[in-house]
């Protein structure tokens, strides 16, 4: 009797809940509110700019060290020399520590410093305890400023990125990757891969002269977050970074990118059953006013997951697709945009066809309103994620300077995505989107295809032979 009357109750209750019940398609939200702590500038005497934000949640600091450079300014005849000084930096010792005595100081307090290039800049960074600060900003400074560079390290390294290219031919993707960027990028430093020959020819002088060239205190800007006050931070940086000294620092110009392949497809023979595509042009570079209407079109297109068109069509109601999307890369030196997809061998042109034909429709006729909405929603909303903790704010702070964008660029681009309307869509899908004009890279095994590739244009078979 009493269970009965329980159960009695639960259903009541249940009932009286669900007639108060709100349909979550029907809820309403107060507009989102962007409203990113600012964090301090200060400049010091040798030129160091610094980003600080205080934060004291946690007993924790981080510290990233930001510099123009990048492998763009690698040259022809020793392409990763950036990757490689970048990597050394952090292990090939510092100061007065040996490569293993940096590892194991580190260790002993639970400190990571990681050293890192991409084509653009190049950036060390700490992450360390408060009570640890002056060993963590010690080490950095010693990598920073009194680089050891040990021979058996160079020695290392160069041999670990040497079996990496030796390998690079066993995954599809990244070949497919690399003769991607190699077509559309043809000519220019952003189509560079590093070579079994390239690296051969790096010595330690090329290192030690590099290092000197990039990394210097009116070339860097340091973003600082934690358990520190403003006087803490100044003390900091001053003590351990004040007095490096300047260089005669001068980067060459590098010239924007422009289109130097013909269309058509670009084939890499592997004897898999699958087909790896990827299809694209060159596109816009990074402070074009059009790229935020261009990212909401390609959020709708393929960049969205499952709401987008391409993996709607091509992997749901077709099933032609483990993968499938498209992707805007907004580069300094020109952009590319490309779509991806990966497919069983046999059905390889169907595929490619239909991604074609959903790229062209979006060309000829843009997004829907529903589309565009949903794009906005999702950007928009992504700026609280992408600017959550103190040391993303003040990173991207850093990263917009030393980009060439003004301080205030994040509300900027909210602000910007916010106005973009559906005929600002319709305009960049078709100036931007260019199916006749696009390298189509098809990784597999040609036997296996269902229909020739030439259907897709003239081809150009690419050699998988490592040198």
């Amino acid at each position: 009797m009493k269970k009965n009357i329980l159960f009695a109750m639960a259903l009541i209750s249940l009932m009286a809940i669900s007639s108060f019940a709100v349909n979550p398609r029907e809820m309403t939200f107060p507009p989102l509110k962007f409203e990113p702590p600012e964090p301090v500038r200060f400049i010091i005497d040798n030129g160091i700019i610094v980003y600080f934000l205080e934060d004291h949640q946690l007993p924790v600091i981080t510290t990233a060290a930001l510099f123009k450079g990048g492998t763009v300014y690698d040259q022809s005849s020793k392409i990763g020399l950036t990757e490689l000084t970048a990597t050394l930096l952090r292990t090939g010792g510092a100061g007065n520590r040996n490569p293993e005595q940096i590892d194991q100081d580190l260790d002993f307090v639970g400190a990571v410093i990681n050293s890192a290039s991409s084509n653009d800049y190049l950036m060390l960074d700490l992450r360390t305890l408060k009570k640890d600060a002056d060993l963590g900003f010690e080490m950095l400074a010693d990598m920073l400023q009194m680089p050891l560079f040990d021979t058996s390290k160079i020695s290392l390294e160069i041999s670990n990125r040497k079996d990496e290219i030796r390998r690079q031919n066993d995954d599809p993707g990244t070949i497919t990757r690399r003769i991607y960027y190699q077509t559309t990028y043809a000519g220019h430093p952003y189509g560079n891969f590093a070579t079994l020959t390239s690296m051969d020819a790096i010595k330690r002088d090329d290192i030690i002269a590099h290092y000197k060239k990039f990394y210097a205190p009116n070339n860097c800007i340091l973003a600082i977050s934690g358990d520190l006050t403003l006087n803490e931070a100044e003390e900091f940086v001053g003590k351990y970074f004040g007095s490096w000294e300047k260089s005669n620092l001068t980067l060459d110009s590098i010239p924007a990118a422009t289109m130097r392949y013909k269309p058509g497809v670009y084939y890499g023979n592997k004897d898999i059953n699958q087909a790896n595509i990827r299809l694209g042009h060159l596109c816009i570079d990074d402070k074009n006013p059009d790229r935020y209407a261009l990212d909401i079109v390609n959020f709708a297109l393929g960049g969205g997951g499952f709401t987008s068109r391409l993996t709607g069509q091509v992997r749901t109601s077709a099933g032609l697709a483990y993968s499938v999307g498209s992707y805007i890369f907004n580069r300094p030196h020109t952009g590319v945009f490309f779509a991806y997809c990966q497919t069983r061998a046999s059905a390889m042109s169907q595929a490619v066809q239909m991604m074609l034909d959903i790229i062209q429709g979006v060309k000829d006729s843009g997004i829907t309103q529903e589309e565009m909405d949903m794009a906005k929603e999702s950007i928009i909303n992504s700026f609280v994620f992408n600017y959550a903790t103190p040391d993303q704010i003040v990173n991207a702070k850093a990263m917009l300077e030393l980009s060439g964008f003004p301080s205030e660029q994040m509300t900027k681009d909210l602000e910007a995505y916010k106005a973009v309307t559906l005929s600002d869509c319709g305009r960049v899908a078709g100036k931007y989107l260019d199916p006749k004009n696009m390298v189509i890279t098809i990784v597999g095994n040609k036997e296996q295809f269902d229909k020739p590739m030439d259907m897709f244009g003239p081809i150009t078979e690419v050699p998988m032979e490592i040198k």
